[in-house]
Order: structure tokens, then C-alpha cells, then sequence
């Protein structure tokens, strides 16, 4: 049996680099797209400093410039129990 849950995606921009990146907030998952983006807009402050805390400089060390927050959603199979 298949459900799916939502989880927070930062997609990261960092200067002098060409593509974006993404990090994956797997700290908490959602059973809908609307609780997901509820969790984003109430808790930015909280996201950014843990998103800013790791991310500042990507491995080659460049800084972090920008990003944005999105929900994705993500099919599981749940185990029969």
C-alpha cells in the first residue's frame, strides 16, 4: 500500500554558482501539501537559522546568496503489519 507525505525542500543559491542546489528538511513530515506550507509560514525564523547554520557555504565555500522554502510530496509503500 502506497501514501504520501510532504516534507520541506530549500532550494539554495550560492555565489558564483550556476545551478541551484536542494536540501532536504526531513526533521518533520506532513500528511498534506497545506499542513506543509502552514509549518513554513509559521516557523520561517526557526528554518532559516537551522538552513543558514549548515548552509552558510556550500563544500567549495561559497557563500549562500538566497533560497526559497517549497513542500514536496513523496510517495511511500507502507508495510503490512
Amino acid at each position: 500500500m502506497n501514501s504520501t507525505v510532504w516534507i520541506i525542500t530549500a532550494l539554495l543559491w550560492f555565489e558564483g554558482v550556476n545551478e541551484p542546489r536542494f536540501s532536504e528538511y526531513n526533521l518533520k513530515q506532513f500528511t498534506g501539501r497545506g499542513a506543509c506550507l502552514d509549518h513554513i509560514f509559521w516557523s520561517k525564523a526557526e528554518l532559516v537559522e537551522e538552513l543558514y547554520s549548515v548552509h552558510e557555504t556550500d563544500e567549495e565555500g561559497n557563500k549562500i546568496s538566497t533560497w526559497a522554502f517549497f513542500c514536496e510530496g513523496r510517495k511511500i509503500e507502507l508495510l503490512n503489519t
